[in-house]
């Protein structure tokens, strides 16, 4: 398979980019092939890497980050500033310098460089021609390598499959946060590295976006909404939603919860390469309003990857067609009854249609907690 930087390069020749320089930690994860976690927590330690379109990359991170990035990157050149006492950005200009880029047009995460890097690179170099790299970028991810769709696949089964151990462990009369702790212990027993997020709404908190798993009851005859993930290997995150019923059921929410089950159905089995992001929307928002249900979520779904929403998203106004290996969770959401039903799940785009990745089948069936 060919490789990312040259897969890169080829964007660089079609946006007419001298080079790339890239900021993000999941970019550098990505093309530099090395996992630097201060990106995230502390994100003015910046890595950096500069990826030429003819010439010799370079990566420039912390001295304290030595160890790990000499272990990791296939990258040769790599630089270390001295926190506090020298600038990365500096270190940036004398790559760029010796690699005969300081007049060049030069793609760069400008959503991601501080206002104050950008004005010190500015200031360093002020005859470069910057341009965001971001879309770029993304082409190049947006197409899954085979150990990319097996991390992805792992990562969602082994989520997929906490919850349900989680939910033969409790009763309605539990907590939240009980039946959480176990999905959680769950997740990380069986092979995923850390808890990404965790949303979960019991009853009256059903309908709230993000909300948080607490003392609250989960009270017989009513329902809950969890939406939750985590990070698996090569750093492969995993994003998973199931509405369950809590003990004895519901007419009016199972009769809900059943009809989007049907549009579910029916957004997967539009999937398949050349379809576009707009129209699976489409099949979505027809299908909620056949069935009377309220719909006025933005997408019905992502990409995923490094990132937990990535390139394309599945909303009314993307027009880019769907290609073979793209991966993506489907998740449409309805809010009715004061109550919101979500489902969620990982799919592989195929030639002629798709391979769901995190269940054995697409329709996920009526889930109780009893």
């Amino acid at each position: 398979m060919e490789s990312r930087y040259e897969r890169l390069k080829a964007k660089m020749r079609e946006n007419n980019m001298d080079a790339v320089v890239i900021i993000s930690p999941a970019n550098t994860l990505y093309f530099s092939e090395t996992y630097i976690m201060t990106q995230t927590d502390i994100p003015d330690r910046l890595a950096i890497t500069v990826l030429p379109a003819n010439g010799e990359p370079a990566i420039i991170a912390c001295i304290i980050e030595k160890n790990t990035v000499d272990s990791e990157t296939w990258i040769k050149d790599r630089r270390y500033y001295i926190e506090f006492q020298e600038s990365p950005i500096a270190f940036l200009v004398d790559v760029l310098k010796e690699r005969g880029l300081m007049n060049s047009r030069i793609g760069i995460e400008l959503g991601y460089l501080t206002a104050s890097y950008y004005m010190e690179l500015m200031g360093l170099a002020p005859n470069l021609n910057l341009v965001n790299c971001k879309r770029a970028c993304e082409l190049v991810r947006m197409i899954k390598e085979p150990r990319e769709i097996k991390y992805l696949t792992d990562a969602a089964n082994i989520t997929r499959r906490a919850m349900e151990k989680g939910i033969q462990a409790v009763h309605p009369g539990c907590t939240e946060i009980e039946f959480a702790n176990i999905v959680k212990t769950h997740m990380l027993n069986d092979g995923l590295m850390d808890i990404d997020f965790f949303v979960m709404g019991a009853c009256e908190k059903s309908p709230l976006v993000h909300a948080l798993p607490t003392d609250n009851i989960m009270r017989g005859g009513d329902q809950m909404r969890m939406d939750f993930g985590g990070v698996g290997e090569g750093h492969y995150l995993s994003d998973f939603a199931r509405t369950i019923m809590l003990g004895e059921l519901n007419d009016k929410y199972v009769d809900i919860y059943n009809k989007v089950c049907e549009v579910y159905v029916d957004i997967f089995d539009h999937i398949r390469a050349g379809v576009t992001a707009s129209e699976l929307f489409r099949v979505c928002a027809d299908g909620m309003a056949k069935r009377n249900l309220p719909f006025s979520t933005p997408h019905i779904g992502h990409s995923l990857g490094l990132e937990c929403h990535e390139f394309p998203m599945l909303s009314p106004v993307e027009d880019f067609a769907l290609e073979e290996n793209m991966v993506f969770n489907i998740e449409p959401v309805v809010v009715a009854e004061n109550r919101q039903f979500h489902f969620e799940d990982l799919v592989l785009v195929k030639k002629d249609g798709f391979e769901i990745l995190s269940n054995t089948q697409v329709n996920p069936g009526l889930l109780r907690i009893v």
